[in-house]
């Protein structure tokens, strides 16, 4: 094998490949940044470039940037017109310049400056197609068709734990003359765990099933902090949750795209709260006059009804004295009628118990006579059928042994002993 005329260490090698990309002139690149690391004085960057509707990256590239100049950076976005935060996820245009590290041979880019006017038109083209989306799918409105309840004094509230916000929010609240019950549940506001954050605190209140109304507020502060509220998937939640939802972000000029979703958008955490009252005190007010109304409704009513209630009573009066007069008049005929008809009965009724009690007196005699005469009718048929009286006439009684009567001569037999009564006396006799 031949041997090469001449070999190169590593070092060697790496500085004549960092010197050739010391020649090669910086570039603007544009990508996604899909990671961000600050360690000490060095910031590590990667952006990199996606397919349509896939997350799997088909191009990426490393990028650092001295802390120094990343600040730099920030601070050219963040006070640009529309500013913005430099952030995972986000759409840059980048100056760059090749370089290598040599201890790793990992080949990397210098960041050397940002362009503010891309990143600002990749997120107004991010933000209407997102607003496009939802409008065609019909979410821009269908958190506001939900009704919102006349009294909504049960709150849920989804704001940064001890802020502004939360004081504003509840103060407002407060000073009103309604007990407005306020339920928290705390999220990070700004950042990137804004989106998740969120989303966690509206499962938490979506377990309270008797909330009227949620409330998502933010106080004032940097305008690029705004930008996490352009969240697809925080608009999806907004607009599909069960109840209504306000939101009060930032400050009056600052519109989101989830303000776009939500049944109302104010422009505080102060004017949200202001809603709400206004909403309560609309309610009570709209209350008091139907109240007012039907106090009112129910004294002329009342008025009426005694009027009419005093006609019927004299009505009534009226009929009853006349009916009572009627009575006394038909009461008294019937007594006079009575006592006339009781007269005329006491005076028959005396005169029949006279007839009887004479009737009495002569149907007894004549009973009398009548029994008298019958019993001596009776006696005399006795006395002809007795048979002392028969025997006196010449008739006998013959008898037998036992003093019963023989009446034919089948009564006796040879023998017997019987007995012969006469006017005068007995003969007994023996039959042959």
């Amino acid at each position: 094998m031949e041997q090469p005329a001449r070999t190169f260490s590593v070092m060697q090698y790496m500085t004549s490949i960092r010197n050739k990309l010391a020649d090669t002139p910086a570039v603007w690149v544009h990508g996604v940044i899909t990671q961000i690391a600050e360690k000490q004085k060095v910031v590590y960057m990667s952006i990199a470039d996606f397919a349509e509707g896939d997350v799997k990256p088909i191009a990426t590239i490393a990028l650092n940037c001295f802390a120094g100049q990343f600040a730099a950076l920030r601070r050219k976005t963040e006070t640009s017109p529309t500013p913005f935060v430099i952030r995972e996820q986000l759409k840059v245009c980048l100056l760059i310049q090749a370089d290598v590290y040599i201890p790793f041979g990992k080949l990397q880019a210098k960041v050397l400056d940002i362009d503010p006017v891309y990143t600002l038109g990749e997120l107004a083209v991010t933000k209407a197609a997102i607003l496009k989306k939802l409008a065609l799918e019909g979410l821009l409105e269908k958190n506001k068709a939900l009704e919102l309840p006349q009294m909504p004094l049960r709150i849920g509230l989804i704001t940064g734990e001890g802020t502004a916000a939360y004081k504003d929010f509840t103060t407002r609240l407060a000073a009103s003359m309604f007990k407005f019950t306020v339920i928290t549940a705390y999220a990070k506001m700004q950042g990137n765990d804004t989106e998740s954050s969120v989303l966690d605190a509206l499962d938490k209140l979506r377990e309270d099933g008797e909330i009227d109304v949620a409330c998502i507020v933010r106080g004032g502060g940097s305008k690029t902090d705004l930008n996490y509220f352009d969240s697809e998937a925080l608009c999806r939640a907004v607009a599909n949750y069960p109840i209504p939802v306000f939101t009060g972000i930032g400050h009056e000029i600052d519109r989101s795209l989830l303000d776009e979703v939500a049944h109302m958008a104010c422009i505080t955490p102060t004017d949200c709260a202001k809603r709400l009252v206004e909403r309560a005190q609309d309610s009570w007010n709209t209350l008091t006059e139907v109240a007012r109304g039907i106090a009112s409704s129910t004294r002329e009513l009342l008025a009426d009804s005694k009027q009419t209630l005093n006609e019927c009573a004299t009505r009534l009066q009226q009929r009853v004295t006349s009916r009572i007069q009627g009575e006394k008049t038909r009461h008294a005929i019937i007594c006079a009628t009575l006592q006339k008809e009781s007269r005329f009965m006491l005076r028959e009724e005396r005169a029949r118990l006279d007839r009887n009690a004479e009737g009495l007196r002569q149907g007894s005699r004549k009973i009398l006579d009548l029994e008298k005469t019958r019993f001596e009718l009776i006696e005399t048929k006795v006395k002809g059928a007795d048979p002392q009286s028969i025997i006196a006439k010449g008739y006998t009684l013959t008898l037998d042994k036992n003093g019963k009567f023989i009446r034919n001569a089948a009564q006796v037999a040879p023998g017997d002993l019987l007995q012969t009564r006469f006017k005068d006396g007995m003969v007994e006799s023996i039959v042959r």
